[in-house]
């Protein structure tokens, strides 16, 4: 029987980039565009709610949406050797490797930060494919063209969000959430994922 592919998620999931984020909306990006700085004694808080609530509640409207993205990708291009991977995952791709599986990333960062990110940290030997989305809402279609594009019939996407499980349930994939990312774990286990970890050696 032919194993299944393991799709990560990479922002939240592998890279530890939520405080970069963070940093570069509020300091380089926020005042330019208008929109609402986030507070930072509230950054768990927001991580609970719903992604258009939380743009609406920032004055992120779908205009300046893909203008602050370009911007943050840009920004954050220039800093990926100082973005940390999270302890326990790059044991993970390397038992995952080792057992013979395809392993790939499916992202709304761009491809050049994560084949910067995956040198620094010295992981481009565990990753067959990264696809970059351009759509932060569309991920269930990045995960069809995905799929398609690398002839994969079987899957297992690992995320640490809510739109995740939600992008996985429309295309009939199952999902691994994991703990450590930008959502709680309250919030993620109401969406009720396939997989729940709290920790990468789960």
């Amino acid at each position: 029987m032919k194993k299944p592919a393991f799709i990560f998620d990479f922002d939240g999931t592998i890279a530890d980039s939520l405080n970069m984020g963070i940093d570069l909306y509020n300091n380089h990006i926020a005042e330019k565009l208008k929109i609402k700085k986030i507070a930072l004694e509230k950054v768990e808080e927001l991580k609970g709610k719903n992604t258009y609530k939380l743009l609406n509640e920032h004055n992120i409207n779908l205009i300046k949406l893909p203008i602050l993205l370009y911007r943050a990708k840009k920004l954050m291009g220039q800093r990926m050797a100082e973005i940390d991977i999270f302890d326990g995952m790059k044991e993970v791709f390397f038992e995952l490797h080792n057992l013979g599986f395809k392993i790939g990333v499916l992202t709304s960062n761009n491809k050049a930060n994560v084949e910067s990110f995956f040198k620094y940290h010295n992981l481009e030997t565990f990753f067959d494919f990264i696809y970059s989305e351009k759509n932060i809402f569309g991920k269930d279609k990045a995960i069809k063209n995905l799929m398609k594009i690398e002839k994969l019939n079987k899957i297992i996407y690992v995320g640490d969000e809510t739109r995740d499980i939600e992008a996985c349930k429309k295309v009939g994939v199952p999902i691994i959430s994991v703990g450590w990312g930008f959502n709680t774990n309250e919030n993620l286990k109401k969406h009720k994922p396939e997989y729940f970890v709290n920790h990468p050696n789960e």
